[in-house]
């Protein structure tokens, strides 16, 4: 899904004001006619077009600035190792909350291989 530009947005919003269908609009704009409907509710009223709305989902239980902190407390030896870690810093999450945003970011655990 590609974002919309504000150009894009604002000759949406203007065709339908101007009494033009959904599947008008979105014939002339080259998108489809959910996307006509979605920005014209949420756009028509306050002509906002660069405005960012927030997302739709839960909100993040730990942020880039926590990560990066952890892994400060990680390499410095502040803490040993992720619970370590989550017992000391971040009693609040779980264990797997810090070790997936840990994974997201690139910086998965070692596991040792047998012979």
């Amino acid at each position: 899904m590609s974002d919309t530009t504000a150009s894009k947005k604002a000759a949406i919003v203007a065709l339908k004001e101007a009494g033009f269908s959904n599947r008008a609009v979105a014939e002339k704009e080259n998108v489809a006619p959910s996307t006509v409907s979605r920005i014209s509710n949420r756009y028509g009223p306050t002509h906002h077009f660069d405005a960012k709305t927030s997302r739709p989902g839960c909100p993040r239980k730990i942020d880039d600035r926590d990560i990066r902190t952890a892994l400060r407390m990680l390499t410095s030896g502040q803490a040993k190792n992720v619970t370590d870690l989550q017992r000391r810093f971040f009693p609040h999450l779980h264990v797997d909350t810090i070790k997936a945003s840990f994974r997201e970011h690139g910086l998965g655990a070692y596991v040792r291989q047998s012979k």
